[in-house]
């Protein structure tokens, strides 16, 4: 199992066996998950993608229906938390 240190600014250089083997690129990013003290987990995340496809399902979203779920719902809440019937 290769090893890696981290650096004086907090980087940690992944050997390149594991860069060639997952094919990681210069500028990939990564989300870091913190498990315990001692175990850290990263995860290669592509933003652009993640934002496409984002913009992708909010193009299927119905404004109205939505604006209208959301009053609805702040009614509810409302209604829930001043005592008010129906």
């Amino acid at each position: 199992m290769p090893v890696a240190k981290i650096d004086k600014k907090g980087r940690i250089l992944l050997p390149k066996e594991i860069r060639d083997k997952m094919n990681i690129k210069p500028g990939e990013e990564f989300l870091v998950a913190d498990v315990d003290e001692n175990a850290v987990i990263l995860k290669r995340i592509d933003v652009r993608k993640m934002l496409e496809d984002l913009i992708e399902k909010a193009k299927s979203i119905d404004l109205e229906n939505l604006e209208r779920e959301i009053e609805e719902e702040g009614n509810r809440i409302a209604r829930r938390r001043y005592k008010i019937s129906d």
